[in-house]
């Protein structure tokens, strides 16, 4: 089984004109986290927004499960609306739900996405009861069972989440499983980078990032040094696979790296696409494909998500 563990959330989106940016003084196209006050300023301000279940490690467990995988997610909601409508979300789309409540006072983690006319996607993240996943949360036979542990950086930004973070690794290594991260975010690895590169060579087999990603982690200037960064810094590290956007993507393996191509997509929405490529790559693994096959599955599954707003496709996947 692939177990996925990261903030459950629910997504609200909004299409919106360019200068709806300032007006709202948004950072663009980048993940900011944002209190329940302002959360709710931002949701109010949205006027047709489509609603699902997000949170990036969740899309990237529900679409391997939706590619045929046997994959579950853990993560941390509370018993409000928002909560059931994620919980119905797991259910129908076929995971293993091992989600716990929170037993404080925390809404159900919800992101404001706002999508510009380019396809750029802006987050404003509310992390609510996401935040307090905890050791105890854990499902720790799940986690012994799991070919791969399958982790987002996001967790890393509370000490208690970090430390489950820790647990699942520390507990899915001495079973025999792989484990694999998603930097997640620029935001969040110039914030983590000292203990990310330290647990990456502690505990991680695969990394899984964007340019921008492994440039802030390496510290070099260009997505070539930060490549030669990691051959020399993560020689343990199985596979590294680092999305380019429209160039594709690079995967270093075993000190080689090899470029795969795009799929072509008419770009409606960004959001998900590192998600979806992931969960292509993540279910080529737990097939035993080759990289080249799994990063084909991977790149058509992040141009599938991009041609339709929204991080649940309706469409065909081809």
């Amino acid at each position: 089984m692939i177990i996925c563990i990261g903030n459950a959330m629910v997504d609200s989106l909004q299409k919106i004109e360019e200068e709806v940016i300032d007006e709202l003084e948004l950072n663009k196209a980048r993940m900011t986290l944002v209190d329940k006050d302002r959360s709710n300023v931002l949701l109010d301000s949205m006027t047709s927004p489509i609603r699902a279940a997000g949170g990036s490690a969740a899309n990237t467990a529900y679409w391997a499960a939706q590619l045929g995988g046997n994959v579950g997610f853990i993560g941390k909601i509370s018993e409000d609306e928002l909560g059931e409508q994620f919980k119905a979300s797991v259910k129908d789309s076929g995971l293993k739900d091992f989600t716990v409540f929170e037993s404080e006072d925390n809404q159900t983690g919800h992101c404001a996405i706002f999508i510009t006319p380019d396809g750029e996607r802006t987050m404003n993240t509310y992390l609510g009861a996401g935040a307090f996943l905890t050791v105890e949360d854990l499902d720790e036979k799940a986690i012994e069972s799991a070919e791969i542990l399958y982790m987002e950086g996001y967790l890393w930004d509370r000490p208690t989440s970090k430390d489950a973070f820790l647990h699942a690794a520390n507990l899915n290594k001495s079973t025999g499983g792989k484990n694999a991260i998603t930097l997640s975010d620029v935001f969040c690895v110039e914030m983590h980078r000292d203990s990310f590169v330290e647990f990456i060579k502690e505990s991680i087999d695969f990394v899984f990032c964007n340019e921008e990603e492994i440039i802030a982690l390496s510290k070099k200037e260009t997505a070539e040094e930060a490549f030669d960064y990691f051959k020399k810094e993560f020689p343990n590290l199985e596979e590294l696979v680092c999305t380019l956007g429209p160039k594709g993507a690079v995967v270093v393996s075993k000190g080689e790296k090899v470029h795969y191509d795009a799929t072509e997509a008419k770009v409606v929405d960004k959001t998900g696409a590192g998600d979806y490529f992931a969960a292509g790559y993540l279910y080529g693994l737990q097939q035993k494909l080759s990289i080249e096959e799994s990063a084909d599955i991977a790149n058509r599954s992040a141009a599938h998500v991009i041609s339709e707003v929204g991080v649940r496709p309706t469409k065909n996947f081809s």
